[in-house]
């Protein structure tokens, strides 16, 4: 994107190093991968991305049945090379399903499935690795998604995204690392957090961000791990995918050591997108909200009251739907033609 890098607490060395190793992972498609203990089995079938501490891969889980190999379900699968922080992110993911499966969370068609699918040591290349497999979530980033249907779709899929980071929240932890690629938009609408490598206790310091969305990097408050954290890391995310240009421009004309939340204050001032959300927006960059609920609550109101009053959201025509309604003109068109032919030899 060329905002900025994911980091973490992690003495300089230690974490040059540890982004070495994760570059270094390469596991070509096709290759089958088994667990050291577990034995399961898990056939990759492409790369879905390479954060700060591990690399996600596409997976179909094989079972063996009279010695032939059928696929039973696609799966994304992370391997990690520090295995005190790789540890310690299963460890936030288990307390994470656990509380959610205790206090009744279990809803909805996603919902009845775990985070955490398995978790197991692989040998790859000689080298023996960690790895844990979560559900896979398809859909596309939250930037491509309002890039093809729009930016008048925000209003709803950020109210969903929203709704996400509470739920996390309600569950005493702070997403951390909030940014465009770890956001997923499925077809329907529905939004999902990806990439929890960021995952941190409330109280305690966020052990893994992106600058552009870090509040510390814009001089407005601490990283310490509370729900402000990650409405501040969603306010930045608005203004990336509503106010891009600006924000790059901005960026390019200020040093790191005179940025201020001012800045991201007056994009939103100047672009008629961001405009009708300024109010909310401005809570969220100073702290304001009390909890992530009442956040959610307000930007629900809002955009109620601004598809109310404003355009409703573009729905894309399909393609069929266009060539049919091409179709039925020229078919019209001939009715016609041969109906005033047909009038013109009785005459």
């Amino acid at each position: 994107m060329g905002y900025g890098v994911t980091t973490s607490f992690k003495a300089g060395g230690q974490l040059h190093t540890v982004k070495t190793a994760v570059r270094q992972i390469s596991v070509a498609p096709g290759t089958v991968l088994k667990g050291v203990w577990n034995e399961r089995m898990y056939r990759v079938e492409r790369l879905l991305g390479r954060g700060a501490n591990g690399v996600v891969y596409l997976v179909t889980m094989l079972a063996m049945e009279e010695n032939r190999e059928r696929g039973s379900g696609s799966f994304a699968l992370k391997m990690g090379v520090d295995a005190v922080d790789f540890q310690s992110e299963i460890n936030a993911l288990r307390s994470l399903e656990r509380q959610r499966r205790t206090q009744g969370g279990r809803v909805g068609r996603n919902g009845a499935r775990p985070f955490l699918v398995d978790i197991d040591d692989a040998d790859v290349s000689g080298q023996r690795i960690p790895f844990y497999v979560m559900r896979y979530v398809p859909g596309v980033s939250l930037k491509a998604y309002i890039y093809k249907n729009g930016a008048d779709w925000y209003g709803l899929v950020g109210g969903k995204l929203l709704a996400r980071l509470h739920k996390v929240h309600q569950h005493g932890w702070v997403f951390g690392d909030l940014k465009a690629e770890n956001v997923l938009v499925n077809n329907d609408g529905t939004v999902e957090l990806v990439d929890f490598g960021g995952l941190t206790a409330m109280g305690s310091s966020v052990k893994q961000f992106t600058e552009l969305y870090d509040r510390g990097y814009w001089h407005a408050g601490s990283r310490s791990a509370d729900c402000g954290y990650d409405l501040f890391s969603f306010a930045v995310l608005t203004i990336q995918i509503l106010g891009e240009k600006e924000l790059r421009e901005r960026l390019k004309a200020s040093l790191p050591q005179t940025r201020d939340v001012k800045d991201l204050q007056d994009i939103v001032r100047s672009n008629p997108r961001l405009k009708p959300f300024e109010a909310w927006l401005s809570r969220a960059l100073k702290g304001a909200f009390a909890s992530s609920e009442e956040a959610h609550r307000q930007w629900q109101e809002l955009s109620h009251r601004l598809y109310r009053t404003g355009k409703k959201p573009h729905r894309p025509t399909p393609l069929w739907l266009k060539w049919f309604f091409g179709v039925s003109l020229f078919l019209l068109a001939t009715s016609i033609a041969l109906a005033g032919w047909g009038f013109d030899l009785q005459r």
